[in-house]
């Protein structure tokens, strides 16, 4: 892993040592691998996996939604699109932060739901209280928990429960750096592949090709990436439609919390931008634009970038999708090339989890260069690992 470290992220591992910032390279190192272990343990599975989602999804009316704190909450909004697609159900993507504050805006008691909770740690006092909470106010609750701790509440708490689903993702994906980064796409991937169930040997195949693409992208990108990471920008923008809005948040995060607030991030997706936000660009700016490959989507999406390209002063724009025209790529002050694969599921659901690698790879190196520690941020504690110093309440 060190030598591997070395290789694609161009960092001496003593010098990450001395920063601390191995663990995070390492973590975003691993996911390919990760993601491989994951849906293998879903493959082996299949059968009483397929059981209780068939118990569920059986039901006449139903809801279902995913929710998590932070970037567990980002997992479920960049899972909503292709979910609700993919079964042509409602799916809606609620934080639990919201759920916890205002829980009578969003449960309701007479229909049946499938709540579906991302975790990293499994202790995030928001995302225990809202399992509680849905149980208070829905008469027929069932769960599915997503998490990378199997010692997390979360986990414990669902292990006897036969309307509760526990996906334990691999060990090494209970990130021990600062942010979330294998944790975050390998919880994605399997949610993605949970509602594949029936057809999860396909979705194995598919996460192979995903796999290795991402490890050649981290190959032959991690150069660029350090070029615009050394670059002085105090601001950047994330842009992303569809699922890649939900990685166009993450990658937002990740420069908020890797650079400690240095670097001011935000994200939108590429026709909202034009709607007063894009104000915020001036030239210190770098926009980030993640290119759709839904044949529809991706119009919008390429509109935007010609519009940002033809108004550029100082400001810079990197571009990172596949089969991008010439006319853009010629134009632009980066471009990052994904490989274009054939899946069986729909070709944007995967896309956009090489483009969050881009994203963890930008903060990441940003962070090194500011000389700041990726694994611990923010050692003076006004923002932690695990959230702290949240009071809970109970509705009565």
């Amino acid at each position: 892993m060190e030598k591997i470290t070395e290789k694609l992220l161009g960092i001496d591992v003593e010098k990450l040592e001395v920063i601390k910032g191995l663990n995070t390279s390492k973590e975003i190192i691993q996911q390919p691998d990760a993601w491989r272990e994951a849906v293998e343990n879903l493959v082996k599975n299949k059968e009483s996996i397929k059981d209780f989602m068939d118990k569920f999804l059986a039901k006449k009316d139903y809801r279902i939604i995913l929710t998590g704190a932070g970037t567990s909450a980002f997992a479920g909004e960049t899972c909503e699109p292709y979910l609700t697609s993919l079964i042509n159900k409602r799916v809606e993507a609620i934080a639990t932060t919201d759920l916890v504050a205002t829980p009578n805006n969003y449960f309701i008691k007479n229909v049946p739901t499938l709540l579906v909770s991302f975790a990293r740690s499994g202790n995030s006092p928001e995302s225990v209280h809202a399992v509680s909470l849905a149980g208070e106010l829905v008469d027929d609750l069932y769960q599915v928990v997503i998490t990378c701790n199997e010692d997390g509440k979360l986990a414990k708490n669902t292990k006897e429960d036969e309307k509760s689903l526990l996906l334990l993702m691999p060990k090494q994906t209970n990130d021990l750096g600062f942010a979330m980064t294998s944790s975050f796409t390998t919880m994605v991937l399997s949610a993605m592949a949970v509602f594949n169930i029936e057809n999860v040997e396909n979705f194995a195949n598919d996460t192979e090709k995903l796999a290795q693409s991402a490890t050649d992208f981290l190959e032959n990108n991690a150069e660029t990436v350090t070029k615009l990471a050394n670059e002085e920008f105090e601001r950047i923008i994330y842009l992303g439609s569809g699922t890649a809005k939900g990685i166009a948040r993450e990658s937002s995060l990740k420069v908020l919390e890797l650079t400690a607030g240095i670097v001011n991030a935000n994200y939108d997706t590429p026709l909202g931008f034009r709607h007063g936000p894009k104000s915020v660009v001036d030239e210190s700016t770098i926009t980030v634009i993640y290119i759709s490959n839904d044949e529809y989507t991706r119009k919008y999406d390429l509109d935007l970038t010609r519009e940002m390209l033809g108004h550029r002063k100082n400001d810079k724009v990197a571009v990172v999708g596949c089969d991008v025209d010439d006319e853009i790529t010629s134009k632009a002050d980066y471009y990052f090339e994904l490989e274009n694969i054939n899946y069986s599921v729909k070709n944007e659901a995967l896309l956009p989890l090489q483009q969050i690698m881009f994203g963890q790879m930008l903060s990441f190196l940003k962070s090194v260069s500011l000389d700041i520690t990726p694994d611990n941020p923010c050692p003076t504690g006004e923002v932690n690992r695990v959230v702290q110093g949240v009071i809970l309440h109970s509705l009565v």
